[in-house]
């Protein structure tokens, strides 16, 4: 992700090192690690036998004219490739140069439930991050020390708790109307609300039907992260580790390791949730379904986790200010990638406008193309005019 390694430059943020995912798979009650290639349980083919996931992956995106490089430009996928992978899904897509059932149902298991079934030009970027070459970080002291250092360098011009209910263009201004009633004029405004937010703000004029359409038709994932810290990372004694740790058809789906080198001694993970699993989680009673899905993994691998010393959860679906995790267009749907062309004064940003839906880097990607549309001959400031920069565009 270089736009976001170059904004940790900038603000000199320290880094911890998590280490690519050497899972242990489960599925159809069968196991198999990933640090032990021979001898997997399941109905794979020749091509696929004794080399890992990721690999076997590159190769079908390969044989697809796909990479984990050229996947992750800002100008992709260009009108050939919208064309040529537009009706297909990621199942679709690797089944046709060769994949069996068994790799693809290890790839949700690593991936997600979602990947083979989701179309094929939204999760190749995120499989790209995943399966390409590993650049694996976190900030010590949280990744929110990011937005943190951007916002100190905006000083006092941030406006928060101020939940936007109109926008209006007229003449040349556009006019910000927020829940309590104080509006806000400017030339252009850039919004980042997500588009499950943006169908119930009143703008005027209104959006064209093909605007309309997009916000509508994106789908949106209802991701559940369960947050679960033990007294120390004792799977490293297994030989797994990573992004994932762990990855299954069972309810629980995957789980991540963040540990890396992390000087606490503890281990920090946690499960991420999708779809039918999120669905079936957020059903359950708030007060025990975190646990739930903990007592549920340690019951299917009871070696890999210690004492457990805390447990939370965030379910993205219930946050007012997005209601969904990440968007991205259906199969069929390559005519919404163009998402961030700008409405009149109205220009779009956030990281579900590009093809790296649910990640920072897409959000910043999104963020440069918006200040591009603005002012075409904008360029970026040597340092330290980060600040002048961000006021000019």
């Amino acid at each position: 992700m270089p736009y976001v390694l170059s904004y940790l430059r900038r603000f000199g943020l320290p880094l911890l090192s998590l280490n690519d995912g050497a899972p242990r798979y489960m599925y159809d009650g069968k196991f198999a690690e990933a640090a032990k290639l021979s001898g997997w349980p399941w109905a794979l083919t020749t091509e696929e036998r004794n080399v890992s996931v990721a690999s076997t992956l590159n190769r079908y995106l390969f044989l697809n004219g796909l990479d984990t490089d050229t996947v992750l430009a800002a100008g992709w996928p260009d009108p050939a490739t919208m064309a040529r992978l537009d009706s297909l899904t990621v199942g679709d897509m690797i089944k046709r140069v060769g994949g069996s059932d068994a790799f693809l149902r290890l790839l949700d298991a690593h991936g997600g439930t979602f990947t083979s079934s989701s179309a094929a030009l939204g999760p190749i970027p995120d499989l790209a991050y995943h399966f390409g070459d590993q650049n694996l970080f976190r900030i010590r002291g949280g990744n929110d020390k990011l937005p943190s250092a951007m916002a100190k360098v905006l000083g006092n011009n941030i406006v928060l708790g101020a939940p936007v209910v109109a926008i209006r263009q007229s003449g040349r201004n556009v006019k910000v109307t927020v829940k309590d009633g104080r509006e806000f004029t400017g030339d252009v405004v850039i919004s980042t609300i997500p588009f499950t937010v943006l169908q119930d703000v009143a703008v005027a004029p209104a959006w064209s039907p093909r605007k309309k359409a997009m916000f509508e038709k994106m789908e949106w994932d209802k991701t559940v992260k369960v947050i679960v810290q033990t007294k120390s990372p004792s799977w490293l004694a297994k030989g797994v580790h990573g992004w994932p740790m762990a990855g299954s058809d069972q309810p629980w789906e995957r789980l991540i390791d963040i540990t890396g080198n992390e000087p606490g001694g503890f281990g920090n993970t946690f499960f991420y949730l999708n779809g039918a699993n999120a669905e079936a989680l957020l059903k359950r009673p708030r007060e025990t379904r975190a646990q739930d899905i903990v007592d549920r993994f340690r019951k299917d691998m009871p070696d890999l986790f210690d004492e457990v010393v805390l447990v939370r959860e965030f379910a993205w679906s219930e946050q007012p200010w997005i209601r969904g995790s990440f968007g991205g267009p259906p199969v069929g749907g390559a005519w919404m990638i163009a998402s961030g062309q700008a409405r009149g004064r109205i220009h779009f940003a956030g990281d579900f406008t590009t093809m790296k839906s649910g990640w920072v880097e897409g959000a910043i990607e999104s963020g440069l193309r918006a200040a591009r549309q603005i002012d075409p001959l904008a360029q970026p400031e040597a340092e330290p005019g980060l600040r002048q920069e961000i006021t000019r565009r």
